[in-house]
């Protein structure tokens, strides 16, 4: 419960910038994305630690740089905010939380991609010197021969780090289903395995009949965004086809 109400707070504070600066529900996506990241830091905590990430560092394409530097003020209050509520909720911070906006050219003109980490002391003798250490996806994170068979017909390969799927049309999967959201999910790379997000969706996400915000996906996992049937499947090393689930597909409604 307390993770929507800080989501909702941080939509409410992104609205009127966000969906000016890039398009209506672009407030929507970057709370959910927020929240569900620092949740799987937390989550990849040893038991009983209680310290929330403090670095927030968010990639935009050249196109849209200079507009974001008005978003200034929007985000220092984000800050302010993650603090506050993390706090009231017992987590640590080391430093104050800081949105960082940072340039990616490789993105089209209104993806945002966001990361999220810890700072930490450069050494001794620059005490105040801060590093960001967010979550870097690299080649070698990518899961091997990942795909997503949809509604048992196409099979749509996944080898990027970073996999953002809706009716939008520049997501990288796009599912034309009314009843999708134009930015629906998002997968992430980690450790050869996708980690699949939802970002609010209206419809929700569903994996093997259970609602989620955020699960690592198995092999012959079936996920469900609106009226779409996806089926995950990768291979994992040492097992290859033998960890491919058999797996009926029901009809998609019409």
């Amino acid at each position: 419960m307390w993770l929507e109400t800080i989501e909702n707070k941080l939509r409410s504070i992104f609205e009127d910038t966000l969906d000016r600066l890039l398009y209506p529900g672009a407030s929507r996506s970057l709370s959910s994305q927020i929240v569900a990241l620092i949740m799987e830091q937390i989550e990849a905590q040893p038991e009983g630690k209680k310290k929330a990430p403090d670095q927030i560092q968010i990639f935009v394409s050249p196109e849209k740089w200079d507009a974001w530097q008005s978003a200034h003020d929007t985000l220092t209050k984000a800050a302010l905010e993650l603090e506050n509520s993390l706090s009231a909720e017992g987590f640590r911070f080391k430093h104050q939380p800081q949105f960082n906006v940072l340039m990616n050219p490789r993105l089209d003109i209104d993806a945002i991609e966001v990361k999220i980490g810890y700072t930490q002391d450069a050494s001794p003798l620059e005490k105040t010197a801060l590093q960001p250490v967010p979550w870097q996806p690299s080649e070698e994170s990518v899961p091997i021969n990942a795909y997503l068979i949809i509604n048992g017909k196409e099979q749509v390969p996944l080898q990027k780090a970073v996999i953002n799927i809706g009716r939008r049309s520049t997501s990288d999967i796009i599912l034309q289903d009314p009843m999708v959201s134009r930015d629906h999910a998002q997968l992430r790379a980690q450790q050869g395995r996708y980690i699949l997000f939802d970002l609010s969706s209206t419809g929700g996400t569903i994996i093997n009949n259970h609602r989620i915000h955020s699960a690592t996906l198995k092999p012959g996992d079936v996920i469900r965004m609106g009226k779409t049937i996806l089926v995950y499947n990768q291979e994992v090393s040492g097992l290859q086809d033998a960890t491919k689930a058999a797996v009926i597909l029901p009809e998609p409604e019409e």
